[in-house]
């Protein structure tokens, strides 16, 4: 019982943190807007009209940074939470060998999950675009790869999984992992995140430590990175090889690994902490009104 009220407070901190991340996210969003029409009558970040790729990559990298660094001094502050449950340590002995592997197929199956459901529903899929080199691309690419992969992963996997871990970790990966898929604001690209976001929870509590998981979440935003430069800018026959041999090779890789591990005794719950139920979270009302409420916000406003 204990447990079980300690989740339901854990988890409307999580919402409430989860929340003020968009709120941030969305004031600073419209606060670049504004400067940016001042220098430029109309332009906006999604429509940098006359200004440079390099000026838009600054003002996406302060909002990147602001939207993650505020909610995470709010949860400091204001929850028992601190340092040292941010579990930014050096990991017990993990195996990237077999985790690297994993992950990617995971995360390749929920973008093959994804591209059908596209197709099936007629979604569009947004165009992205890269600078051609130089110094806007170098600051694109530490937007894109290494900033979420250490400050997602020092939010999500630190901060709110920090807060839901005495609970059991089975309500810590899933709490987190479902506000992580909810705030990409986009149902298709969610459905990966949601994955994605379980095994590096997992891997979070399996090896004390969150920097494997930005290891692992780098390297795949290096791969989304150059795989999507090679659309824009190289032949379509090398781009369409890479996607093809990521879509293919790691999702075949990842279940032949998970089948031989299976076949030894490996058990993904061996070494995490026992506690409540995952559906437990939704014992908390603030959680359960934030999960509809980034659902409706997304179906409604943002698609």
């Amino acid at each position: 019982m204990a447990k079980l009220r300690g989740v339901r407070g854990a988890a409307g901190w999580c919402a409430a943190s989860a929340l003020l991340y968009l709120l941030v996210r969305s004031i600073l969003y419209a606060g670049a807007n504004a400067l940016l029409g001042l220098f430029h009558a109309g332009a906006t970040l999604a429509r940098p009209v006359g200004v440079s790729d390099l000026t838009v990559g600054l003002f996406q990298l302060f909002i990147g940074i602001g939207a993650i660094l505020i909610p995470l001094g709010f949860t400091l502050r204001l929850t028992r939470l601190d340092n040292r449950d941010l579990r930014l340590l050096l990991p017990a002995p993990w195996s990237p060998a077999f985790c690297l592997p994993v992950f990617l197929g995971l995360a390749n199956i929920g973008n093959l999950a994804g591209a059908l459901l596209t197709a099936l529903f007629g979604g569009e899929s947004g165009a992205q675009r890269l600078p051609s080199g130089g110094s806007a691309l170098f600051l694109q690419f530490v937007l894109l790869c290494v900033m979420p992969a250490l400050l997602e992963e020092l939010f999500f996997r630190g901060a709110l999984q920090g807060l839901l871990r005495p609970s059991g970790s089975a309500v810590a990966i899933f709490g987190p992992a479902l506000l992580f898929a909810l705030l990409h604001l986009d149902l298709i690209q969610g459905l990966t995140a949601l994955v994605c976001g379980v095994f590096l929870g997992w891997l979070a509590e399996r090896s004390g430590s969150i920097l494997p998981g930005m290891l692992l979440h780098f390297i795949n935003n290096c791969l989304a990175f150059l795989t999507l430069y090679l659309r824009l800018y190289a032949p379509a026959e090398l781009a369409l090889a890479l996607e093809l041999f990521l879509v293919l090779f790691f999702p075949l890789f990842c279940l032949w690994l998970l089948y031989h591990a299976r076949k030894q005794g490996f058990r993904f719950s061996a070494g995490l902490r026992p506690g409540v139920d995952v559906l437990a979270v939704f014992g908390s009302p603030a959680y359960t009104l934030a999960v509809l409420f980034l659902l409706a916000y997304t179906v409604f406003f943002v698609s």
